[in-house]
């Protein structure tokens, strides 16, 4: 679904939003989550060409994840924006993983599988050891976007941050997922829009990578 400029009426918010670009971690299937990884030689390119692709469109305020790989990207888009200054927020983390931070996926789904399984099933309230459950990121991700929606009104917000983060915004706008299907990919600095009006939310656009055409690109985990 490719991302096309919108008209902003004064009682709507578009919130476009951005994926950091590719990290080694990314690369190697190590979980991130608050991690603060920096990004790779891909992920600067990529970062590089999600600004290209947001040059000329007009975009109000920015809020980025304090961690370097999102601030890096943020970075690269405000390079052709001087107007814009960087909001950076811890708000829009992601997942706190706890133990799981910087372990292979394929070292926890064989010596850990049960809390591997509270990231695949989305159990709302189990916990990963010194991190947080579900229900907790999901409510601080969306608290967050909710309040910036609201405080925007008749502008376009960009907000750049991470893959599940982003996939948090997209449950919240269509609902819980069954599990028995498989939550939709989020790829390095793909941009996905969601429009806010009256209190309700629709998706506009999911997971545009056509600026990466000419880049190589790789599969990368969520987290």
């Amino acid at each position: 679904m490719q991302y096309k400029i919108m008209i902003i009426q004064n009682n709507t918010c578009e919130i476009l939003v951005v994926r950091h670009g590719q990290t080694q971690a990314n690369k190697q299937g190590i979980f991130q989550g608050q991690l603060d990884t920096q990004l790779d030689d891909l992920g600067i390119l990529q970062a590089k060409a999600i600004a290209q692709r947001l040059k000329n469109i007009h975009i109000d305020i920015l809020y980025s994840s304090d961690l370097s790989r999102t601030m890096i990207t943020a970075q690269e888009i405000v390079s052709f924006h001087n107007e814009l200054t960087i909001i950076p927020t811890p708000d829009l983390r992601e997942w706190n993983l706890g133990i799981l931070q910087g372990q292979l996926i394929n070292d926890v789904k064989n010596n850990t599988p049960h809390l591997l399984a509270i990231i695949k099933n989305e159990i709302p309230d189990a916990t990963i050891p010194n991190g947080e459950s579900v229900k907790e990121f999901h409510t601080r991700i969306i608290n967050f976007l909710t309040k910036v929606a609201n405080d925007n009104l008749g502008k376009r917000v960009l907000l750049v941050t991470h893959g599940g983060a982003i996939q948090r915004m997209l449950i919240h706008t269509f609902g819980i997922l069954s599990q028995s299907n498989i939550r939709p990919s989020c790829d390095n600095v793909s941009i996905s829009s969601f429009k806010f009006t009256s209190g309700k939310w629709q998706l506009i656009c999911w997971n545009d990578t056509a600026h990466l055409e000419n880049l190589t690109t790789t599969q990368t985990i969520a987290l």
